[in-house]
């Protein structure tokens, strides 16, 4: 009869401790991700948005001010910017609509504002953007 000894689990060391990658805090998670060489914007902004539990209002601005964007990197120049008159004309909602849109998909990652903008939605600079755990998630599946 022979008799094994127990397996221990391993105590992990302080250099295994340093060396573990800190989890990703949720304004990094909502932090645009960046597109790897031969990726393009606009198939996985459109996959992703897809994907998620946003309200047909949220996609439909999200998808209007795709639009305007570039379908390679999702650049928006200033000269191409709808503005809010755009995103109202363009989508059909009125302004108040589209401004609480607007703050849905700034506060979930999928718009980012120019810094240099102004704060008021009229004149603010924005561009699509895809946010980072949702492009983690597209290339794993």
């Amino acid at each position: 009869m022979t008799t094994e000894t127990p397996v221990r689990p391993s105590v992990p060391t302080p250099r295994d401790l340093a060396e573990r990658r800190r989890p990703l805090s949720a304004r990094e998670l909502l932090g645009p991700g960046s597109l790897l060489r031969g990726e393009r914007f606009r198939p996985l902004f459109e996959q992703g948005l897809r994907g998620s539990r946003m309200t047909p209002h949220a996609r439909l601005v999200a998808y209007t001010l795709l639009s305007y964007a570039s379908a390679r990197t999702g650049e928006l120049p200033a000269e191409r910017q709808p503005f809010l008159a755009g995103l109202v004309a363009a989508t059909g909602l009125n302004p108040g609509q589209v401004v609480v849109q607007l703050h849905v998909l700034e506060s979930r990652g999928w718009v980012q504002r120019d810094l240099a903008s102004p704060r008021a939605y009229e004149q603010a600079v924005l561009r699509p953007v895809i946010p980072r755990y949702v492009l983690a998630q597209l290339r794993a599946s």
